[in-house]
């Protein structure tokens, strides 16, 4: 297993809407791939990771969950395979990061309930309906497949904020 490099803002794969992957093809370096990617997510803390974060160009992203609000409660993981979100409800302003933005905070608008449809690990087609953490992590790491990040949700007032503290925080990444 190995910690991977996660893309940072400005990157351009991390702008790039991800075509669909073919299972099959995939399937061979998949676990392997997922190994890695759950041990990058874990290392930098993380609760989800897609993969253009790592530099790939695949329609795939990983999801660990807290299976409680126990303090180290053991992870559930969802391993997402060409997403795409179904349904939206609701709606919560809630802080916000990203892997690919480090140390930049914000509150962003996102739905409360989602139904998404996926492939699994295992090649099994899968609908799943989410509330709470795992909704607004599906929405985060499907946005992030289809090249947005969640700075483009801000409230358009405080962008002008998000720019300055993303231009000091941005040495820090290299």
């Amino acid at each position: 297993m190995a910690v991977l490099h996660v893309t940072k803002y400005g990157e351009p794969i991390l702008r790039q809407k991800l075509k669909p992957v073919n299972f099959e093809e995939l399937a061979p370096r998949l676990p392997q791939l997922l190994k890695d990617m759950e041990e990058t997510c874990l290392a930098v803390h993380g609760v989800g990771l897609a993969a253009n974060q790592i530099g790939l160009d695949l329609r795939l992203a990983v999801i660990l969950i807290p299976t409680s609000e126990e303090e180290n409660a053991p992870l559930k993981r969802y391993v997402i395979i060409n997403p795409e979100i179904l349904e939206k409800h609701g709606e919560k302003v809630e802080e916000e990061g990203c892997l690919s933005l480090p140390g930049l905070w914000a509150e962003v608008k996102r739905a409360t309930d989602v139904t998404i449809q996926y492939i699994d690990e295992n090649g099994t087609p899968q609908v799943k309906r989410a509330r709470g953490l795992l909704a607004k992590a599906f929405q985060h790491e499907v946005d992030h497949l289809d090249g947005k990040l969640f700075i483009d949700l801000v409230d358009p007032t405080l962008k002008p904020e998000v720019k300055k503290v993303i231009k000091k925080l941005r040495p820090k990444w290299d």
